[in-house]
């Protein structure tokens, strides 16, 4: 057996992203592995580098007539040239590319330095978590009477001892050595997480690495080839507030707030997973604690903002919306948050549960894509559009969107998705609502009876008011000083209702 009590414990002191009234510490088993891998960081493009772009941008110069306008010698120029076109910033005819642009604008450049760290892997899934960490920070334990291990905090004159719940046995467990593209995915992720300390994880995050250069997948390397067992250290939690309901949060293990990822994995491992049902249990002793404490029939008020909610899906979408369980059941969850996020009295505790809605409202409309795609299949269907050209997509994005009748110009942010981005929602099924919605309008050109005609012809601004919903979900994911209003966000539900109903032909309710 490879994970024991006495399996060493990691704690890189996880944190809950708002005040909790509730807590209780859990231990995830991990595979830990060591490598080298690069290091992503950001620095400022240097004054020659941003006067050779500029020149570029306006036209094509040789390294000689560069040299003579910024009087610091062919040579060098040719250097710093070579040096912009190996990274992708300048095309072969001497131009910017708009990969170039973008640098030229932000005037930031990516570098990045060979570092010697530690990856973890999910022992149900195989899928690495999107952090990487340079050390290895072990958290004292002390064995309780049951012979498990209580975690030690505080200190040595004042220790506090906290039970953590330990998920034995871990059976049905998956050891694979990682790829090192997925090696690099997650020194990315954890890069940009480090920058949004308070966004959300997710895996259908837009700005994903895009893999350009293949050396730097040879740049990876394992230290071991084998992993080491590890449990991380974590707990769940209920937020503190006089509305606590059944979201419970959980903290992402290598400290950086709530994991709204990780809580949507382990939803399904709790499902499928015998070694995890004493977590169910320790959930809802947590929640039935709460309702002892605060003098309330937890379960009957429950019960009842589920009843609300059922009667307004059904009133909205009619009772033909059940002959899709998996759906239906999105929009239940979606509608219970939207309830409890009318009954809060308290402003100051909104907030976290609009994030809550708009998340499963995006969660909602992908649900729905990938039923139409069963109907309407997407394969292959992103290879009109251009790696590398943005006004080539536009131009093509916006045609297609015009000639099914919905209004145009779309928004940047939905016409510029990467091409890989399509491409996994078109051939796989996976991303994020604007790639899932992209890869449907691509596949709508090829045929009139798709339903995306009929949402035309009844609501032409669908797509733009989709796209707001994506935008205002990616603002709730990071730190703003723009704060959500549940007027917004109900509008939101009444897009997501409209679209549905649209895309399925139901009768819809205003």
């Amino acid at each position: 057996m490879d994970f024991k009590k006495e399996t060493q414990i990691i704690n890189y002191n996880p944190r809950s992203s708002t005040r909790w009234s509730k807590r209780r510490y859990l231990l995830l088993p991990a595979w830990c592995y060591r490598v080298v891998a690069p290091r992503v960081s950001t620095r400022k493009i240097n004054i020659l580098e941003k006067a050779v772009l500029g020149m570029c941008r306006v036209g094509a110069f040789t390294a000689v007539e560069i040299g003579e306008k910024l009087d610091i010698g062919s040579d060098l120029a040719a250097l710093i040239i070579k040096q912009l076109s190996d990274r992708g910033f300048i095309n072969r005819q001497g131009l910017l590319t708009d990969k170039g642009l973008d640098i030229l604008e932000t005037e930031n450049l990516e570098t990045q330095d060979l570092v010697a760290g530690f990856i973890f892997q999910d022992v149900w899934t195989g899928e690495l978590f999107p952090r990487f960490m340079e050390r290895q920070e072990y958290i004292d334990v002390k064995y309780n009477n049951d012979g498990y291990p209580d975690l030690v905090f505080g200190t040595t004159g004042k220790p506090n001892y906290q039970r953590a719940y330990m998920p034995l046995p871990v059976d049905n467990t998956i050891k694979k050595q990682p790829s090192a593209s997925e090696i690099l995915q997650a020194v990315r992720k954890h890069s940009k997480a480090l920058r949004y300390q308070n966004s959300e994880d997710r895996d259908d995050d837009e700005d994903a690495w895009n893999f350009e250069q293949v050396p730097d997948l040879k740049r990876i390397s394992f230290v071991e080839e084998e992993p080491i067992p590890v449990w991380l250290s974590t707990f769940i939690y209920l937020p503190e507030n006089e509305f606590t309901s059944t979201s419970w949060n959980i903290c992402d293990p290598f400290g950086l707030g709530d994991s709204p990822r990780l809580r949507r994995k382990l939803e399904i491992q709790i499902k499928k997973n015998s070694t995890l049902r004493g977590l169910q249990k320790l959930i809802q002793e947590m929640i039935a604690e709460y309702a002892d404490e605060s003098g309330t029939n937890f379960n009957d008020f429950m019960q009842m903002i589920n009843d609300e909610a059922v009667s307004r899906v059904e009133d909205k979408l009619t009772l033909d919306i059940r002959k899709w369980d998996d759906l239906f059941d999105d929009l239940l969850a979606m509608e219970r948050s939207h309830v409890e996020a009318k009954n809060l009295e308290n402003q100051k505790y909104l907030t976290d549960k609009l994030d809550d809605i708009l998340i499963k409202a995006q969660k909602t409309l992908e649900r729905l894509l990938l039923i139409v795609r069963n109907k309407y299949p997407t394969n292959d269907n992103w290879k009109i559009i251009s790696k590398n050209d943005r006004e080539y997509n536009q131009s093509i994005l916006n045609g297609i969107a015009d000639k099914l009748g919905f209004d145009i110009p779309l928004p940047n942010t939905l016409l510029y998705v990467k091409c890989g981005k399509i491409k996994s929602a078109s051939d796989y099924g996976e991303g994020s609502l604007r790639s899932h919605l992209l890869a449907a309008l691509l596949t709508a050109r090829n045929h009139s009876n798709h339903p995306l005609y009929l949402v035309a012809q009844e609501a032409p601004d669908m797509l733009i008011r989709l796209n707001t919903l994506a935008e205002l979900r990616d603002k709730s994911g990071h730190s703003t000083s723009q704060r959500l209003e549940l007027t917004e966000v109900s509008q939101q539900i009444s897009t997501v209702y409209e679209f549905v109903a649209r895309m399925l032909e139901l009768n819809y309710q205003l």
